[in-house]
């Protein structure tokens, strides 16, 4: 039972490893003497229920997520041919699973007492950190790429691309590839016959740098920095659609036959963007603050504070974690067309919605309209011959 506690810690991104060393081998103590029948008895309640989730919440968070990101790279493929955000979509499920699958290998190795060596522990460290971190950068770009075609519809259509979406998530991805190599330096696998337990962990000459100056620089850009941005964008993309709403509504001179004018085909995309940030920062923001805490709340193990402090932990664990496995119910849930577009191609049914494209012309991303030329053009015509 030893070894799970110390797999949990390190298979979610090793940002709190160097702070819950000590408050690991406490803990392991303590539910030693508790599965002695040592102990306090008002804190084992707790500490088991703890635990417990710990042993199970990834396999649910794998039963949940790799079928849901899977389908939702499916859906919206089919929903969003050719499109940046297409790829921003697929991409963040397909990384999503592939960081669901990482934690997963890491935790049942070592559970299962398998010598993974330093190698193993570097690898699964260095794509466990890279990719978690990667997915919450995904959706930042979402939203700075849809703020932009909110607020500054013209010049965005003038000088963005699909292309220049992939050179820009190249580019992201480069640059957090290379933040985390050092951990191919630092880390190490240690196997503990005396605790019985096999775990990844660091080198001792540095832990100074990973407590004090890289846990800080971790904490920032994989949470909180994100979240941030997160907040802001979306906020002012919300505020977007608003004043696209009432300037439809200011809009004259058009029949409600007519306002079939398919008013903004960018909003089922901006709908899901939207909820997955809201997520995201719900789930992420009770890890930021543990985060922040860890350095200076330590209560001992075999505690009441201690056990409360190890569940608060651990339900931030599952919560940041579950960030991974929830995208595509929230797409269903936020979107309509989305679910009708996955119901379709369950069933096997002609989709009842053609696919969304980007053939119109746009006044404002944030006015939205699509006229139909060739109706237009009609009614004109009919309405000079009636004057004549």
């Amino acid at each position: 039972m030893a070894a799970v506690r110390a797999t949990s810690i390190n298979q979610s991104v090793l940002i709190s490893h160097s702070h819950n060393n000590t408050a690991l081998g406490n803990h392991i103590n303590a539910l030693g003497n508790h599965i002695n029948g040592t102990g306090d008895e008002m804190w084992k309640v707790v500490e088991q229920i703890a635990f417990d989730m710990e042993t199970v919440y990834l396999w649910v968070i794998l039963a949940l997520g790799f079928p849901g990101n899977c389908a939702a790279i499916v859906t919206v493929i089919k929903m969003f041919p050719g499109r940046s955000l297409t790829m921003y979509v697929a991409l963040l499920a397909a990384v999503d699973n592939l960081s669901i699958l990482v934690k997963i290998l890491m935790f049942v190795l070592l559970d299962k007492g398998m010598n993974v060596g330093n190698l193993g522990c570097k690898t699964l460290g260095y794509f466990g950190n890279v990719l978690s971190t990667f997915a919450n950068w995904l959706l930042v770009a979402m939203s700075i790429e849809r703020f932009a075609a909110v607020w500054f519809p013209l010049k965005f259509v003038q000088i963005w691309s699909p292309k220049k979406s992939i050179a820009t998530v190249m580019t992201m991805a480069f640059l957090l590839a290379a933040m985390f190599l050092h951990l191919f330096w630092i880390m190490r696998f240690v196997d503990d016959k005396d605790a019985g337990m096999k775990y990844c962990s660091i080198y001792d000459e540095y832990k100074y740098f990973m407590m004090h100056i890289w846990y800080w620089i971790n904490v920032i850009i994989y949470a909180v920095l994100p979240c941030i941005l997160l907040m802001i964008f979306n906020a002012l993309i919300v505020v977007g659609i608003v004043q696209s709403r009432n300037a439809h509504r200011q809009f004259k001179g058009y029949s409600c036959k007519d306002k079939q004018i398919n008013v903004d085909r960018h909003r089922p995309v901006t709908l899901m963007l939207v909820a997955a940030a809201v997520s995201l920062v719900i789930l992420t923001t009770p890890r930021c603050v543990m985060l922040i805490l860890t350095p200076y709340w330590t209560p001992p193990a075999g505690t009441m504070e201690g056990s409360v402090e190890y569940l608060i932990d651990c339900i931030a664990f599952v919560l940041c974690d579950f960030t991974h496995a929830i995208n595509f119910y929230v797409y269903s849930l936020s979107t309509e067309i989305f679910r009708r577009q996955f119901i379709d191609i369950l069933t096997c049914r002609k989709p009842r919605t053609t696919p969304i494209q980007n053939k119109y012309a746009s006044l404002s991303f944030r006015t939205s309209l699509r006229f139909s030329y060739h109706r237009k053009s009609s009614s004109t015509r009919f309405e000079k011959r009636t004057e004549a």
